[in-house]
């Protein structure tokens, strides 16, 4: 499949914009990651300042080159500035200090004195002129990051790079082909004329992951055309591989086991559970997972993990296909999350909370279904 890319005007976006933040939903997969960071190894290369953030838990990977740094929290979006005017006056000395939670600016004038009427406050740049989005169906689903900085997303140009058919379209550009296979089957359209060994490691470690080592039905022949093409870019297949697939330790495998033998089947939800002591070691891969293996049995509309916070306190995990909405099916539980996943925390120990969930879920998805 030959993509229809608006390359013009991806180029047009790039090149009027120097600070760039490459984010994506929180608890990002190997695809999303992967991807993010051979964008951020393209954009230093054109040198631009570039930070890599993402809420939640982030997966620290061996291909990934060492100099590529992953922060799981946004700080210092914007700046707020005081402004003094010192025509014909001068500063000879300036000091500050914090006083009962009060920032003191002490200045001492060159020539003259300065007057209230000398001082002005601004409101300063942010402090990236571009954010590019990698796989998030909607703002919300950034997380934290999109929680606590909505004025800065909202204010500040946005690309949305995504391949799934409910994004909405959130970004003033957006590249949402939802034919391809993954995003660093997307972002390789894009980058192809830049891509060094490095670059091509990080894409090809995003197409391994996301077609499960291109054995999803996705595959077209031109997939395995362009994985051959990175890995005569130099891209370490056997890197990622060892990285992906041959690292997980004997715990957590064990704990994975335990998800797939505690689980069980009522219509169209699976579900399965881990204790207090179990969540700790969950592959990193997890969500994938998941998704590949328990969302793709025949007639499964939604996976939920229950997992158990405390004695009397439950959390349950709710995954779903493409076409059904996971905040329409939570939305009477006080659900936390987006359209694909949902987080619902209930004060209840795990058998009644898993009773309850399911029941409601499975209510909820009978009207859709016959809607």
């Amino acid at each position: 499949m030959i993509m229809d890319l608006p390359l013009d005007q991806i180029a047009k976006v790039l090149n009027g914009s120097n600070r760039v933040l490459l984010t994506g939903p929180a608890n990002p997969n190997v695809d999303v990651v992967s991807t993010a960071a051979a964008w951020w190894l393209f954009l230093t290369g054109q040198k631009k300042l570039v930070d890599i953030s993402f809420s939640g838990r982030i997966s620290k990977f061996n291909f990934l080159p060492n100099k590529i740094k992953i922060n799981d929290e946004l700080k210092d979006t914007n700046k707020f500035q005081i402004v003094l005017d010192t025509n014909g006056t001068g500063v000879k000395q300036l000091s500050y200090d914090l006083k009962e939670g009060k920032l003191v600016i002490n200045i001492i004038p060159e020539n003259g004195t300065f007057d209230k009427n000398d001082v002005s406050t601004e409101k300063g740049d942010y402090k990236y002129d571009l954010i590019i989005i990698f796989g998030a169906t909607s703002l919300e689903s950034l997380g934290k990051n999109f929680d606590e900085h909505r004025h800065f997303f909202h204010n500040v140009k946005l690309v949305n790079i995504d391949r799934s058919i409910l994004n909405e379209n959130f970004g003033r550009l957006n590249i949402v082909e939802s034919g391809a296979t993954s995003l660093a089957d997307i972002s390789y359209h894009v980058l192809k004329k830049h891509i060094d060994k490095d670059m091509a490691t990080c894409l090809l470690a995003g197409m391994i992951s996301a077609t499960n080592s291109f054995q999803s039905p996705q595959v077209r022949p031109d997939t395995l055309e362009m994985a051959s093409q990175l890995i005569i870019k130099g891209a370490d297949r056997e890197n990622i591989v060892e990285s992906l697939y041959r690292t997980k330790d004997i715990a957590t495998l064990k704990n994975w086991g335990k998800v797939l033998s505690r689980l069980s089947k009522k219509e169209n939800v699976i579900s399965s559970y881990l204790n207090h002591d179990e969540v700790d070691n969950l592959p990193q891969d997890f969500e994938g997972m998941v998704r590949e293996l328990i969302l793709s049995t025949p007639d499964a509309q939604v996976a939920i993990i229950f997992y158990q916070l405390e004695l009397h306190k439950t959390e349950a995990w709710v995954y779903t296909i493409d076409n059904i909405n996971a905040l329409d099916l939570g939305k009477n539980l006080k659900a936390t999350g987006h359209r694909r996943f949902i987080k619902i925390s209930i004060d209840k120990e795990i058998d009644r909370a898993r009773d309850l969930i399911i029941k409601n879920i499975k209510d909820k998805l009978k009207v859709l279904n016959t809607g």
